[in-house]
């Protein structure tokens, strides 16, 4: 208290400054190396090198070159089901080695015709991630990867003969029959009374076992609404029910009723399933329907978190890139968001040590949409609640249900730690505030659980901070000469205020964008309100409610956190696994953006990872092995949203395969107009 206040002031200073300058220390140090390097057993999936094909003997059949650079990613090097992009999709790809092929014209036991496997290659399935290759491969060129597929599948090449399709009874008596039959035939144990639930597979009544409904974990079929025939994948006119009737749905649950019913049995049965169908969404008079609008919010939430980006963090992955199956939303995957802080996603399970058993399903909902767990406040840029911000609260709550019903699975996952107070406020002020946009996002491959846990140190020196803030307040009122007259006492207050002021602000801009005493709104409104908004009063109510959903698609599905609102892209990623890419112009733009594209084409950009010309996408920079889930109605309500967007005149580079000057570890650039490579 001797001493004078200048020398308190630069002692504590200097005291400050070495705390802080530790934080940051530890901070640069702490979740550099994973725990755990992991990669995956071929059993699971096969890693392959990018671009597809890379690699492939020159010399190598044609079949076998087009296969392994434009299926292998699904289907696997080997057509074992079990390529890189195979654990993310709900169904997974065809294992030709088993040569079982579930959507052809003959028997049940019969291997496909040529023109089967021809017409799926050409033509794809609808409402599937099977693609359609008919605008990028020549007719010589599907056959010979159809050739390549039944070496494969061990098929011979003796051509069998197709099922001999009788003609309809197309008449109203015929749907009365199949309405009866529909009950004798137990068809509602899977598809309801009316036909028009969706239980899962194997379902109650029918021959195999119940299953838990709805599935926790894996994969999992549902059996089809048969109101939403642009959901069945093997064809909705009445011909193409009575194949699948025939012959059945083989692997799969969907038995065949050739031996349970007469050819005209099945037929009735085929115009009775016919006549169950609503409008589509998309078509005068209908509406919504889907799994992202049910009401039941635990179908709602599973369904959310297999087409939302939740797994892209908090399932570790691989060197390549393939996530780890046995450890979905289990966390451990770290990021880098300087100056923000360094994260590691949490443990979603509901393991009651590591997880999230403890939280009820509102404080699970709060942190989606708000960021808030409990008094504490989540970056934006460690978890980007500001885009699930707009999440309806059924939505929320439905995944937070879901989440709590997940199986346990012990994971401890180190907490995230933040640079200094000094370095965050200096570095978030020569980024730009208030939204302190980081210049790059990096994630690293590996698991973090069980790296130490840096936090608490941190947490020590935040407190020996305040600590020295309490001294120094203490010694700047109290020590040396004590004023005798009011005016002093005043000055020094003063003085001491607007030390405080100027300490409150370099704290707050520290916390930004997202510090506790601003409310969510206010920190996501600034993003989500930048979103182009449409007339509805020139568009049908039918058209209106899809491209309303597109919208709520485009927000919550994470599109606008790469895209930008306003859909222009630009922003850059490197990976030396991937190389550098150039997230693209999704506009309606005619010559830098989507305008020539058709509707085909950018769905089956949106759930295939094809673009227009062929190219495939890369699933860690264009997530379509997630977006493969998206139910049909949702694929065309992003395409009708994309439609109605403003064009934007953005030119952006074309993709460069890897180089040796790609960052290391998966990097994504925020700014545009950056060169190839690990630059920006």
């Amino acid at each position: 208290m001797a001493l004078s206040r200048a020398k308190v002031a630069a002692a504590a200073l200097l005291l400050f400054g070495l705390l802080d300058a530790g934080r940051s220390w530890i901070a640069w140090r702490a979740y550099r190396k994973p725990h755990e390097r992991w990669g995956p057993t071929p059993d699971v999936a096969e890693e392959l090198a990018w671009p597809p094909g890379s690699g492939t003997r020159a010399d190598a059949p044609l079949g076998e070159r087009l296969y392994r650079s434009r299926c292998a990613v699904c289907h696997g090097p080997a057509g074992r089901g079990n390529g890189p992009a195979a654990p993310s999709l709900r169904t997974p790809p065809r294992d030709f080695t088993q040569g079982e092929f579930k959507f052809k014209s003959t028997a049940q036991g019969e291997p496909p015709t040529r023109e089967d496997l021809v017409r799926i290659v050409r033509d794809g399935l609808p409402a599937s991630p099977m693609p359609y290759f008919s605008d990028v491969l020549k007719p010589e060129e599907i056959s010979a990867v159809v050739a390549y597929v039944e070496k494969l599948a061990g098929i011979d090449g003796t051509d069998p003969t197709p099922l001999a399709i009788p003609s309809s009874p197309g008449d109203r008596a015929s749907v009365a029959r199949g309405e009866v039959l529909y009950g004798e035939m137990r068809c509602a144990s899977c598809h309801g009374d009316d036909g028009h639930e969706r239980r899962v597979f194997p379902c109650e009544g029918s021959p195999t076992p119940a299953a838990e409904e709805p599935p926790l974990a894996g994969h999992a079929t549902f059996a089809p609404d048969l109101g939403q025939p642009w959901t069945f994948h093997g064809g909705s006119d009445a011909a193409h029910v009575w194949v699948r009737l025939t012959a059945g749905i083989v692997p799969g649950p969907m038995p065949s009723y050739a031996a349970a019913a007469t050819p005209r049995e099945r037929w009735d049965l085929s115009n009775y399933v016919v006549s169950l169908a609503w409008p589509a969404p998309w078509a005068p008079g209908g509406r919504l329907r889907g799994l992202g609008v049910t009401p039941d919010l635990l179908r709602r939430g599973e369904y959310l978190s297999r087409v939302e980006i939740c797994q892209r963090c908090h399932t570790p992955i691989g060197a390549t890139g393939i996530y780890r199956d046995d450890r979905r939303f289990a966390g451990g995957m770290a990021m880098r968001a300087y100056p923000h802080g360094d994260f590691v996603s949490r443990n979603l399970t509901s393991d009651p040590r590591t997880g999230l058993a403890r939280l009820s399903e509102s404080e699970i909902a709060r942190i989606l949409r708000d960021g808030r767990r409990g008094s504490e406040v989540l970056s934006t840029w460690g978890m980007p609640w500001m885009v699930f911000h707009a999440f309806s609260e059924e939505d929320a709550h439905g995944l937070a249900r879901w989440l709590k019903k997940l199986p346990p699975l012990s994971h401890p996952v180190p907490e995230s730690v933040r640079y200094g107070v000094i370095e965050s406020a200096l570095a978030k002020s020569f980024f730009g505030l208030p939204a302190a946009i980081p210049p790059r996002l990096v994630y690293l491959d590996g698991d973090f659980s069980g790296v130490a846990n840096a936090r608490p140190i941190e947490r020590r020196l935040a407190g020996c901070e305040s600590a020295v803030l309490v001294l120094f307040t203490l010694a700047f009122l109290f020590g040396g000469r004590r004023p005798r007259a009011f005016g002093g006492w005043a000055r020094r207050t003063l003085a001491l205020a607007g030390l405080a002021m100027l300490a409150f602000a370099v704290d707050l801009v520290a916390w930004l964008p997202s510090p506790p005493l601003i409310p969510p709104a206010t920190i996501a409104n600034p993003l989500l309100s930048a979103v182009p908004k449409i007339d509805p009063t020139r568009m049908t109510p039918w058209d209106s409610a899809l491209a309303a959903r597109g919208r709520h698609l485009w927000e919550t599905a994470s599109c606008v956190y790469c895209h930008g609102a306003d859909g222009r892209g630009g922003a850059k990623l490197s990976w030396k696994v991937s190389g550098t890419i150039y997230v693209p112009n999704v506009t309606p733009d005619r010559e830098t953006g989507l305008g020539r594209w058709s509707d085909a084409q950018i769905a089956r950009a949106i759930r295939s990872g094809m673009a227009r010309d062929g190219r495939p996408l890369h699933w860690q920079a264009m997530p379509w092995d997630l977006f493969a889930n998206l139910e049909e109605e949702d694929v065309r309500a992003l395409i009708a949203w994309l439609r109605r967007l403003p064009p934007v005149n953005h030119a952006i580079p074309p993709p460069r395969p890897p180089a040796p000057d790609d960052c290391r570890d998966y990097t994504f650039f925020s700014a545009s107009d950056l060169p190839p490579g690990c630059r920006g």
